[in-house]
């Protein structure tokens, strides 16, 4: 895994060369040493880690990950997940690129077809408007990234000291 934020959701599948058992041993025992601010829920083989307490912030991110055997090659296990923003920060950011997709589209559509008409409307700035505030909206979110840039570092040192990297 890079050290860099470079997407979004960063995702990592990794191999390991032990047992699913060994690796959750592993796991379990790293959560008994992990620091107050950082909570987890196991629920069989999968794993989320959440930031909680005074760190927690907006963009505090999440770590969401599961342990499987590898089914192409006997006593090996992947791990594999994604680190990204908390459930209601994703939904959020969707939300609002869905909105203003689908109002900027309508809007530069209905404002088209009045063109076509030779009319003028001012629905003709629907879609550079919608554009702008969804460039805007990237931005914040990149913003955002950079202010949680040491905790995704932290939750990514939990992952590389289960794979042992």
């Amino acid at each position: 895994m890079e050290k860099t934020i470079t997407q979004i959701r960063p995702r990592f599948k990794l191999r390991v060369s032990k047992s699913p058992e060994e690796i959750m041993d592993k796991i379990q025992l790293l959560l008994r040493e992990t620091p107050d601010h950082i909570k987890a829920k196991m629920v069989s083989n999968h794993i989320i880690l959440s930031i909680v307490g005074e760190e927690l912030h907006y963009w505090s991110p999440q770590l969401n990950f599961r342990v499987e055997a590898d089914e192409n090659e006997e006593g090996k296990t992947i791990v594999a997940g994604l680190i990204g923003p908390r459930p209601p920060v994703w939904t959020l950011f969707m939300l609002v690129y869905f909105s203003v997709g689908v109002a900027g589209l309508g809007a530069s559509a209905y404002g088209f077809s009045k063109y076509m008409l030779n009319e003028y409307s001012p629905f003709l700035w629907g879609l550079p408007l919608a554009i702008i505030f969804m460039l805007s909206a990237y931005k914040a979110g990149k913003f955002g990234e950079s202010l949680g840039k040491d905790q995704v570092d932290l939750l990514k040192a939990f992952i590389e000291k289960v794979v042992d990297f």
